[in-house]
């Protein structure tokens, strides 16, 4: 079963995955300007100049500089990276937790 055509590819990705960036797990904002920090991008995962797909499947959302520091990474690279992250973010709430 097919998205309805009259979602763009955004929308279906945000129906898809959420308003959080792939990469840091932080809300992204739909109306700030372009490029700005808490703006949105769209990123392929498996990048263009590698023989990626710009279907869904390859395509997710992130802040602008997250996207830039993505850049044309291998797949396993861009997992990488976004799990180092996530952990350094899951430990300081946790230290946050542990201190209140």
């Amino acid at each position: 079963m097919s998205a309805p055509d009259n979602l763009s590819k955004v929308d279906r990705l945000r129906a898809r995955d959420g308003d959080l960036c792939w990469l840091c797990g932080k809300h992204m904002d739909f109306h700030a300007q372009p490029n700005s920090s808490w703006a949105w991008s769209v990123e392929h995962l498996i990048p263009v100049c590698r023989g990626g797909p710009g279907t869904l499947e390859n395509l997710v959302l992130c802040h602008p500089p997250c996207n830039r520091i993505l850049k044309d990474r291998p797949l396993k690279d861009k997992i990488k990276l976004r799990e180092r992250r996530r952990r350094k973010i899951w430990a300081a709430a946790a230290l946050s937790k542990e201190a209140s």
